[in-house]
């Protein structure tokens, strides 16, 4: 697992990352620690074209119909200093109840690319399940295409270059996951970031936060 602050090697007991002492606690204290509703196609910073938003829309239906129990999910917005495209990923895929075609899907499941459009930075952060399909070497590389469109600002391109390198990844890896579905539920709506707090009882997809400060890629 690696520290979504400095990227640091972080085991699954340790609570705060030895290299830097990031937790998942000084994200609680900014972010809040309530479960929030998002689509799978979240545009803060109103960036993406509708031609854009609706092309990218068939490519994650795409991608889901490959891969039933998986989602990909976007953010787009600018993110204020204090925070990194990695660290809001990490957060968004332990605190996300994401509106995809199926409620079943599970966060570990997930894969859930940041972008910052003013900074022009890009992470993509994956689900607990399928974070070992991509080592390193391949995510790197998969950023580097991402960010060859993000330099032009073509943010639409950035999304699909992103999902359909990701889905190729997956499929090479499809035969030896664990696939297994676990129903959740939904529920309601507020603030900030283009961000929804749920008011119900959403039962946690993934483990949870504070267990697992800096398990994610």
């Amino acid at each position: 697992m690696k520290c979504p602050r400095c990227q640091a090697s972080v085991t699954p007991v340790q609570t705060t990352c030895p290299a830097c002492g990031f937790s998942a606690t000084l994200l609680h204290n900014y972010l809040g620690n309530q479960w929030v509703r998002l689509e799978r196609i979240t545009d803060a910073a109103h960036c993406l074209r509708l031609e854009d938003a609706r092309r990218a829309e068939v490519i994650l239906d795409d991608f889901e119909r490959s891969f039933p129990q998986a989602f990909f999910a976007v953010y787009l917005g600018a993110l204020p200093g204090n925070l990194n495209v990695a660290e809001l990923g990490f957060w968004l895929l332990n605190q996300g109840a994401f509106n995809t075609h199926s409620v079943s899907r599970r966060n570990d499941f997930g894969m859930v690319l940041v972008v910052d459009p003013s900074a022009k930075t890009a992470c993509i952060t994956t689900g607990y399940a399928i974070e070992s399909c991509f080592r390193p070497k391949i995510m790197s590389r998969l950023m580097q295409a991402v960010g060859g469109h993000l330099k032009k600002g073509a943010f639409g391109m950035a999304i699909e270059e992103a999902c359909l390198r990701a889905g190729a990844v997956l499929r090479k890896h499809a035969r030896c996951m664990p696939w297994q579905l676990e129903a959740t539920t939904m529920a309601d709506a507020v603030p900030d970031m283009g961000l929804q707090p749920l008011r119900g009882g959403h039962r946690p997809a993934t483990r949870p936060l504070a267990d697992s400060p800096a398990s994610r890629t």
